[in-house]
């Protein structure tokens, strides 16, 4: 078996998913906690004050809710970036596109450059605000992205996939 890919993407990439996360776990916390302490506070204000059992229930579920939410932003805005990171690697070789990525679930992608259909760079507001940009490749099976270049980087990526890209295809 073939090593692994040896280029890593732009240490900033982890700024992006961590600013990506925190955005995520606030709206779906607010989006379960917002409606779930009106009722509490509602039903359960005036019934905690006589020890009603229900009001108890609510208080724990809010608790509980909440801790869910600050433990969502641990594991998905410090631990999970940083590993993310570390388990990207790519490799724009002679006649193929190599990345190699995932977590759990670890994907090796070969990329034929004879396939490839089309190269181009994305920027989003993010990416823009921390000097980043993704390079997307195109085939016939779908897009396959490599996140989180610089922007000359990516640029100068893009410029040489397609001139392979064209040179495999000549080659055919």
């Amino acid at each position: 078996m073939r090593a692994l890919p040896s280029r890593k993407l732009d240490k900033r990439i982890t700024r992006v998913w961590r600013l990506s996360a925190l955005i995520n776990v606030v709206i779906w916390g607010a989006f379960f906690i917002i409606p779930f302490g009106i009722v509490a506070f509602t039903l359960g204000v005036g019934g905690a004050l006589e020890g009603d059992p229900l009001a108890a229930v609510l208080g724990v579920i809010l608790i509980s809710l909440l801790v869910a939410v600050v433990a969502a932003l641990v594991v998905f805005v410090v631990i999970v970036p940083k590993i993310r990171w570390i388990q990207w690697g790519f490799e724009v070789l002679d006649a193929e596109i190599d990345i190699h990525k995932g977590i759990f679930w670890r994907k090796r992608l070969i990329i034929p450059l004879i396939r490839v259909q089309n190269v181009e760079t994305r920027q989003g507001p993010i990416l823009r605000a921390n000097g980043l940009a993704s390079l997307t490749v195109s085939t016939a099976a779908g897009e396959h992205t490599i996140p989180g270049l610089a922007v000359a980087e990516a640029d100068a990526l893009r410029d040489h996939v397609a001139v392979l890209t064209r040179i495999a295809q000549e080659d055919v």
